[in-house]
C-alpha cells in the first residue's frame, strides 16, 4: 500500500497546532505554579516569536514552519 505525501497546507497546520500546543503548555505551567498572570501574558508573544524563529531555522525559512524542507516546493508535475 502506498503512503500519499502529505501536501503543504496539511503539514502548514500540523505546524501551527504544534506551537500552539507548546504555547498551551506553558500557559498551564504558568498558571500551575502561581507565575504572575501579566508576566505569563508577557512572554506568550515572544515564545511564539521564538518558535516562529526556531521554523525558520529548522524548517522553510519563508513560511516559518518546521514541518516543510527548506528544498520542498511542491511543483506541479508535469
Amino acid at each position: 500500500m502506498a503512503r500519499k505525501p502529505i501536501n503543504r497546507s496539511r503539514r502548514q497546520i500540523g505546524d501551527q497546532t504544534t506551537k500552539g500546543g507548546l504555547i498551551g503548555l506553558f500557559i498551564y505551567w504558568a498558571t500551575q505554579n502561581n507565575i504572575d498572570p501579566a508576566l505569563t501574558a508577557l512572554l506568550v508573544p515572544i515564545i511564539s516569536s521564538v518558535l516562529a524563529w526556531l521554523s525558520t531555522k529548522i524548517g522553510d525559512p519563508d513560511l516559518a514552519c518546521i514541518f516543510i524542507p527548506k528544498n520542498d516546493k511542491d511543483k506541479p508535475k508535469s
